[in-house]
């Protein structure tokens, strides 16, 4: 009798899975899109045509003497309109950017808002009294035309005063984005009222000698300059002072090589420099404002070319 070897069972295997796809990411787009940037387009042209109408308002376009001066400084006016209206999209843009990070209320910057224009009529006002004929109902139209487009974004710089005052929460990574995020929003808004304030000299500079500019002081490019850069100043450096102080803090709370071993000390140190340097602990105001606001080194220049004869 043999004996039949019974059937070896097969071995259950286990199911193979399903080859999982990559996750495919929609990219995002950049700038503005659909209608806010048609309404930033319709702004631009709108501050562009509003700026080309007080300039066409000037009698000195019909003399001959005068053709040449009276195009270069319409050019300029019709830039600066163009600019406001761009630079309004632009603070809008840095205001939102400024609520994605942390929600920042608008009355919180209402206040900030009202000191500045309080400022703007009182350099105004100073402006003046030391120029006379200097500043004409036309400049006055070109000033109100800087002031509403640098409106957004001086309540962005308010708002960051705000944030920076709070602090962030979140992990070390989300907190160093943040002000990374925050470190941009200051720069790009420095740098569009600089903009501003340069196109709003080169006009001033432009009405100077011809026509019946002949008596406006050839002072006036530099008064408006340096009211500009002031008023400036005293939108940023508080909020980049406080900044940069939060910016501090967080170095010291999660890069503190006090109690770091002495073999790892020099990497340890080196890696908080590299951090203090992302997050621009070390510089100054003066160098920002030196770096944002084009207009303040030829402005030193001529002061000091001025009061050196003097010393």
């Amino acid at each position: 009798m043999t004996a039949v070897e019974a059937p070896v069972a097969p071995m259950p295997t286990a199911p193979t899975e399903a080859a999982t796809p990559p996750p495919v990411s929609t990219p995002r787009p950049l700038g503005l899109a659909g209608w806010p940037r048609v309404v930033r387009t319709l702004m631009m042209m709108f501050g562009a045509a509003v700026a080309l109408g007080v300039a066409y308002t000037s009698p000195d376009r019909l003399l001959p003497e005068s053709r040449n001066e009276w195009l270069l400084w319409a050019s300029a006016a019709g830039l600066l309109g163009a600019l406001s209206g761009s630079t309004v999209g632009s603070g809008v843009a840095r205001w939102h950017d400024l609520q994605q990070i942390q929600h920042v209320p608008v009355r919180r910057v209402v206040s900030s808002i009202l000191v500045f224009l309080v400022l703007v009529a009182g350099a105004v006002a100073a402006a003046h009294a030391i120029l006379g004929r200097g500043l004409t109902w036309r400049f006055g139209v070109f000033l109100g035309i800087v002031i509403l487009g640098a409106l957004p974004a001086g309540a962005t710089l308010a708002g960051l005063r705000v944030v920076a005052m709070r602090g962030l929460t979140g992990t070390p990574g989300e907190q160093l984005a943040a002000l990374m995020r925050l470190r941009r929003i200051l720069t790009r808004v420095l740098q569009m009222m600089g903009s501003l304030l340069l196109v709003l000299v080169l006009i001033g500079a432009a009405s100077v000698g011809w026509g019946s500019s002949e008596t406006i002081p050839q002072s006036t490019a530099l008064v408006i300059g340096a009211a500009g850069s002031i008023l400036i100043a005293l939108m940023h450096i508080p909020s980049a002072t406080l900044l940069r102080r939060r910016c501090q803090v967080y170095v010291d709370e999660f890069s503190d090589i006090a109690h770091v071993s002495k073999a790892d000390l020099i990497t340890a140190a080196e890696d908080r420099i590299k951090l203090e340097e992302i997050l621009g602990v070390n510089r100054t105001s003066l160098s920002e404002l030196q770096s944002g606001l084009v207009i303040i080194g030829p402005l030193l220049a001529t002061s000091i070319a001025a009061v050196i004869p003097k010393l």
